[in-house]
């Protein structure tokens, strides 16, 4: 419902203003409590009025949900996305449109796949969720994406259950459910009231040549979740946080020259987003981070191919 309020207020004062200021940019994040909508507040806050540009950030469902925006919301110009989410379209649709008219201006930060369940359980391993009740994310969401595709790499089978975060950590501390698996960067604040009364913990996921063409290794220490970790530290894979732009526009349109200001605007300040008021997630941005299975906004591989570009 906020969702579509913000978006209402969005329209009601592109209307006023005309969307038709040509530097407004629209960008479409995460829920309200995720990571998301605390870089797109950044981006915002750093990049607003530079090069006349106007940052409006929206809430977003996840990264499906994000994708179908970006290409089918006339007000929405880029969002944020998990780097697999078009994998798993190529996996579901190989003529999907996203294939060709999405591109990526540059990844953020990685997030890391969480695998909760009970210390009491007989789950100590990804593979001892075969056969198991799971819930793999809420429907479109991000996590429910790159929890299907590492199951689907890993070949194991479960009984999903669309759950978003909430929900699902009641569910397995009630019993409901076997385990939960969802995608944040680490150390997530959705995990901050778990305590070891909760009697959970986070199951390992080595790394494998099964994902190594979508995923990087990763690991939890426990002194990113006291409570959740026994023994020093937690083998896991981590996905980046990219930002993904609608690339089907002729580039002498207004549209294309605001989105090219935006990614020189990005280059420029980009030592203002290791600042300490923004989030930390911003000390991992390396502009020329590359993404497997992503080309680059042209505007962008433009400004990186350039010597006097700030690295």
């Amino acid at each position: 419902m906020l969702r579509y309020l913000l978006c209402s207020l969005f329209l009601i004062s592109a209307s006023v203003c005309g969307y038709a200021n040509d530097n407004n940019i629209g960008m479409i994040t995460g829920n309200a409590t995720g990571t998301y909508v605390k870089i797109g507040a950044d981006l915002s806050a750093v990049l607003d009025g530079d090069e006349g540009l106007r940052i409006i950030p929206m809430l977003g469902r996840g990264s499906q949900s994000n994708i179908n925006d970006i290409l089918n919301l006339d007000y929405v110009d880029m969002g944020l996305v998990q780097s697999d989410v078009l994998t798993q379209i190529r996996l579901t649709d190989p003529n999907a449109p996203a294939l060709d008219k999405i591109s990526y201006i540059a990844k953020i930060y990685n997030e890391e796949l969480h695998v909760l369940a009970r210390r009491d359980s007989d789950i100590h391993s990804i593979y001892d969720l075969s056969g198991k009740n799971v819930s793999t994310g809420g429907t479109g969401s991000g996590s429910e994406s790159t929890s299907r595709l590492v199951l689907k790499f890993l070949d194991i089978a479960v009984t999903e259950h669309h759950l978003r975060h909430t929900d699902a950590l009641e569910g397995l501390k009630s019993g409901n459910i076997d385990a939960m698996m969802f995608v944040a960067g680490k150390p997530t604040a959705f995990l901050n009231g778990v305590t070891e009364a909760d009697n959970l913990r986070l199951i390992p996921l080595p790394f494998s040549a099964l994902l190594a063409s979508t995923y990087q290794p990763s690991i939890f220490k426990s002194s990113d979740y006291p409570a959740l970790i026994e023994n020093g530290f937690v083998q896991t894979i981590s996905v980046g946080a990219i930002l993904a732009v609608f690339d089907d526009l002729d580039e002498n349109t207004p549209r294309y020259h605001a989105l090219a200001a935006f990614c020189e605007a990005l280059l420029k300040n980009q030592d203002a987003f290791k600042n300490p008021a923004r989030h930390t997630k911003w000390q991992e941005f390396s502009p020329r981070a590359t993404v497997p299975g992503w080309r680059r906004f042209l505007p962008m591989a433009r400004l990186l191919a350039q010597p006097e570009t700030v690295q």
